[in-house]
């Protein structure tokens, strides 16, 4: 039976590719749970009516757990809570990462440090961009400060801050000269780590291995 057509009719297939659900299995999901909503008549159609396209989103976002392939988000979404089935999207559009790397190291740092019951985080390094973008990705949970690694300062200066982390990163690929990082002795001092790598997800993922 053919399907009368509209111009304001959107094909399927086309919104969940929007959606970011574009593998075949996915679709279908989608499909049949568009179709228990009542907003497709079977799950078979190839188009829907334009105005139903945001009751569409809204729909499938209430009845799944939006995955990326990345493997931790395939673990998270598989201890989702009953009721709320997991449905692999693109990574843009994964409700677990944000569609983000550093996010998702984030996230588990956060998660990390919560177990071990450690909240507040030293970065000595990384520009003030790197920073802001940091605390913009972060989850709660975190206290962070940061020390800028191109000014040299006395030490009575930084020494609020050294008694005040629990977690103390020097982030040794950016820039960091040797008058500051030489206030954060590692020797001696477990809440000292370095971390050879620039990427925020580095940063993150250093911090997960060392407080587990």
């Amino acid at each position: 039976m053919l399907e009368r057509r509209s111009v304001n009719d959107i094909p399927i297939p086309q919104m969940l590719r929007e959606f970011g659900i574009a593998d075949g299995a996915s679709q279908q999901l989608a499909r049949e749970s568009l179709a228990e909503w009542g907003l497709m008549t079977r799950p078979n159609r190839q188009r829907i009516a334009r105005y139903k396209r945001d009751d569409a989103l809204e729909a499938l976002s209430e009845s799944f757990l939006w995955h990326c392939s990345n493997g931790d988000c395939r673990t998270a979404a598989r201890g989702a809570p009953p009721g709320t089935p997991p449905l692999l999207v693109e990574q843009p559009h994964c409700s677990v990462c944000g569609g983000s790397r550093d996010s998702s190291a984030l996230a588990r740092m956060a998660g990390a440090l919560a177990a071990a019951r450690l909240s507040r985080v030293l970065v000595v390094g990384g520009t003030e961009n790197k920073c802001r973008e940091i605390q913009g990705k972060s989850p709660g949970g975190i206290e962070w400060r940061f020390v800028d690694g191109k000014a040299a300062r006395p030490d009575r200066l930084l020494r609020s801050d050294r008694e005040w982390a629990e977690v103390i990163v020097l982030w040794a690929s950016t820039v960091l000269d040797h008058r500051v990082s030489a206030h954060f002795p590692a020797k001696g001092d477990d809440r000292v780590i370095t971390v050879p790598r620039r990427g925020i997800a580095a940063l993150a993922e250093a911090v997960t291995r060392h407080v587990g």
